[in-house]
């Protein structure tokens, strides 16, 4: 089945966009999509937070904008009367979008593509929709520099939501329980499989754990070990075609990435392919020592920055 194609320069790819309480952003967002003017869209919006009188104000404002996109599309919307906050929103959220349409791209407010990411994705989208090990397309992959991949894309354990696309067969197998992290004899396959020393499987364990106890207000974690126990796979670009813009204090998840930030590059078309479908080392070396559990250089490099960051302030 073709989910979505560029016709006559018009971007068919369904997309779903995930707003919240940043109006800034989201104004940022619609004006760069109204350059690529996507046919059909879902939006998803949470409600105010209890207690934080001031998400009514912005909440309305984001709202007031997507229910005007200023480009013909037939668009489909999710508002929340109440906040259910990231986890239980989003990925209830995505599901609505996936049983709708079947595959598409999804997109946060913070998340700002190169227009080369939305045909990098559709081409994807169709080239493996029945590729039942690969979970997922990501379009950003955290690094400064482009990887020394020959291909355009490679295979990954590890995934990344800072733009991503995704069908509904992968994500009608997402396990929010953590089932796999709390059984001991699967976990240890996946550590085994995954992890290259005891780092990693350290700081994931820790991780899982902050989840668990709700520390960690994520769909993302939990998807990452879904698709670990089902032995799965991420598409992840040697360029990075999008770029994150929600690097301050408004950021839930990302104001601790602040002078991270990386900027979306141009993917050039036609798309160089890996032969066959085989986790790259070299990727998910640099998302385990670069992005997560960090080598000890990494964090003797991130120690400097902060330290210079103090000094010169």
């Amino acid at each position: 089945m073709v989910y979505g194609l560029f016709i006559d320069c018009m971007m068919n790819t369904p997309v779903l966009l995930i707003h919240f309480n940043r109006p800034e952003s989201t104004r940022r967002q619609i004006e760069m999509l109204e350059n690529i003017a996507p046919q059909r869209v879902w939006v998803l919006c949470d409600g105010p937070r209890l207690h934080r009188q001031e998400d009514v104000g912005r909440v309305t404002e984001v709202r007031a904008m997507l229910d005007d996109l200023p480009w013909s599309c037939t668009a489909k919307y999710l508002y929340r009367e109440s906040n259910m906050g990231c986890f239980q929103n989003v990925s209830e959220g995505i599901s609505w979008f996936l049983d709708d349409c079947g595959a598409g791209i999804i997109l946060e407010d913070d998340v700002m593509p190169d227009s080369s990411f939305f045909r990098f994705c559709d081409e994807l989208l169709i080239r493996y929709v029945d590729a039942s090990e690969v979970f997922a397309i990501a379009g950003h992959n955290r690094k400064p520099t482009s990887f020394g991949m020959e291909t355009d894309y490679g295979f990954s354990n590890y995934f990344e939501c800072w733009g991503w696309a995704t069908w509904k067969r992968a994500w009608d197998q997402f396990d929010p329980t953590l089932d796999a992290w709390r059984d001991r004899w699967s976990w240890n396959l996946i550590c085994k499989r995954v992890f290259s020393n005891y780092r990693a499987r350290a700081y994931w364990s820790w991780m899982f754990r902050q989840v668990e106890m709700k520390r960690r207000d994520s769909w993302a974690y939990r998807f990452i070990l879904t698709i670990w126990q089902k032995n799965g796979c991420v598409i992840i670009p040697k360029l990075n075609l999008t770029e994150n813009i929600g690097f301050n204090d408004a950021g839930e998840h990302t104001a601790h990435f602040s002078g991270l930030e990386v900027s979306a590059a141009k993917q050039r078309f036609p798309l160089h392919h890996p032969p066959i479908i085989a986790v790259n080392p070299e990727v998910d070396r640099w998302f385990e020592d670069g992005v997560h559990s960090k080598s000890l250089l990494v964090r003797l490099v991130w120690l400097y920055r902060k330290l210079k960051e103090i000094y010169y302030h």
